[in-house]
């Protein structure tokens, strides 16, 4: 039995959390310039307490990371998310996490205290998720731009994922 959840953790962790396509390894997908789509407006509810707005954030380089409790890659990213959070953290870019089918409010808050999350987390639903384009598998990550527009899109689990993000953030900071 436990050979048989280890080798189910190995997997998720390497192809991550999707039910709905058999390949789910970690892809990017930058968007050009022409096309880049608004990012969606919200109001979200802070695990910590309070709302977020999207408003909040605009102006911001953010990094803004969909992920699920029950997801073994996303909490294997939590870790280098936190790194990006301490190491950007008031220089211009927002590090968000958004949970979504994770439950209620009251089920989520013991998981991020347990997690150690050192970036803000809201609850997602469906309309953020929708604006977002819809969600195929966790961890899904967006990088959005100063003004608002989805630049990158990293579906699943990667284990450069935070260099490349870096690299972004280093790249929007400058436009």
């Amino acid at each position: 039995m436990k050979t048989t959840v280890l080798i189910l953790t190995f997997l998720l962790a390497l192809f991550g959390c999707d039910s709905t396509r058999p390949d789910t390894r970690a892809s990017t997908s930058e968007i050009s310039d022409d096309t880049k789509p608004p990012a969606p407006d919200f109001d979200l509810v802070n695990v910590a307490g309070g709302t977020m707005k999207s408003s909040d954030i605009k102006g911001k380089v953010a990094v803004i990371d969909f992920w699920a409790t029950w997801c073994a890659p996303c909490l294997v990213e939590i870790p280098n998310f936190n790194k990006l959070h301490s190491e950007h953290d008031g220089k211009g870019v927002q590090m968000l996490a958004i949970t979504v089918e994770s439950g209620h409010l009251a089920n989520i808050k013991p998981k991020i205290a347990r997690l150690d999350m050192k970036y803000p987390v809201l609850v997602g639903d469906d309309k953020v998720v929708e604006g977002f384009g819809g969600l195929i598998g966790f961890p899904t990550t967006y990088v959005v731009t100063k003004d608002w527009k989805i630049y990158k899109k990293y579906l699943g689990m990667t284990a450069n994922k935070k260099e490349l993000i870096e690299k972004d953030i280093e790249k929007l900071l400058t436009q």
